[in-house]
């Protein structure tokens, strides 16, 4: 079928706004579900705090697809994916630019095995961070089916075919379902399980950080926030930086206190004005001790509450 079933839908997705492409590829577009959803969650959801980004002249990620059956592919297609490619994935993906995810969604079963692991190991030479496969886990007979012959399953993949390959992990979802995440090196390992919704407590301190925020710092002064990406897409400001940051987007936490004073220090120097602390990263306070007395020696708290913590980086305290 066109389709794949939706029990991965949270997982991917989750993934996805972690992984924050600027680029994706969907091998297999079919009915183009995955278009739509990766559409929604990175351009469509930015409208938020930048409406014109609803508009598909001023969509940022760039989002193709590649599909072996081109009677599959409609207006809609046409619309949600900046560029289709029809033909064979496996001659089609070695000659693309690279991209920084690439996913293939219920499409690996589709190919023998070895043909199958070149086309993964292809996908992951062309991915800059990481590849998102899914597969069914027992096997299933299909044939063909929509008068497409490609629809036919020809494999039946295990964990141990994906770990073959570095950073990878590999979990199942609702016992039918592979989801293997293969990072490129450098690349932070995403959370592959989806976050539950927060308690009632959780969710008021979580607002009350947000308004607490639009009312300390200006929404056009750039600011540091170290959220771990849970409040940040939240906010109307227009230069909120992650901690730590490459190329304007999250990478994870510091590997060691000295990693993190470089970094901050930095990110001065490109004129943040304050560096804020969200409920949810306060963890960080004990853990980088070191960098938490550096803040504290050198730069003044101007807000403080159990929602968030705020040092002001525009005038250091005296080093003497």
């Amino acid at each position: 079928m066109p389709s794949s079933r939706a029990n991965a839908i949270p997982t991917i997705v989750h993934l996805v706004r972690q992984l924050k492409p600027r680029s994706i590829l969907d091998v297999g577009i079919g009915f183009g579900k995955w278009g739509h959803l990766f559409r929604e969650y990175t351009d469509i959801i930015e409208a938020e705090n930048d409406p014109d980004r609803y508009q598909r002249k001023n969509w940022k990620v760039r989002i193709d697809g590649i599909e072996g059956h081109a009677a599959y592919v409609t207006s809609m297609h046409r619309f949600l994916y900046n560029e289709i490619l029809i033909g064979d994935a496996r001659v089609l993906l070695p000659k693309v630019s690279p991209y920084d995810l690439i996913f293939m969604g219920d499409v690996i079963e589709h190919f023998e095995k070895q043909a199958g692991l070149k086309l993964l190991a292809d996908a992951v030479e062309k991915s800059r961070k990481a590849v998102i496969i899914t597969t069914p886990k027992d096997a299933t007979e299909q044939e063909d089916l929509c008068g497409n012959e490609l629809e036919r399953h020809r494999s039946l993949w295990s964990a141990k075919d994906f770990r073959h390959f570095k950073n990878s992990t590999v979990k199942t979802i609702d016992r039918s379902i592979l989801l293997a995440l293969i990072v490129k090196p450098g690349v932070p390992m995403p959370a592959c399980t989806v976050p539950s919704q927060p308690e009632a407590k959780d969710a008021l301190r979580t607002r009350r950080a947000r308004t607490e925020l639009i009312k300390r710092i200006p929404l056009e002064q750039p600011f540091i926030l170290v959220d771990e990406e849970q409040l940040r897409s939240q906010l109307p400001h227009k230069a909120s930086i992650p901690f730590l940051e490459r190329n304007g987007q999250y990478w994870g936490p510091p590997e060691d206190d000295k990693s993190a004073i470089v970094a901050l220090e930095l990110l001065r120097v490109r004129g943040a004005k304050f560096i804020a602390f969200f409920w949810g990263a306060f963890w960080w306070l004990n853990y980088y001790d070191k960098f938490h007395r550096y803040l504290h020696t050198h730069f003044r708290p101007i807000h403080k509450t159990p929602s968030l913590l705020i040092f002001d980086l525009t005038a250091e305290k005296s080093r003497s």
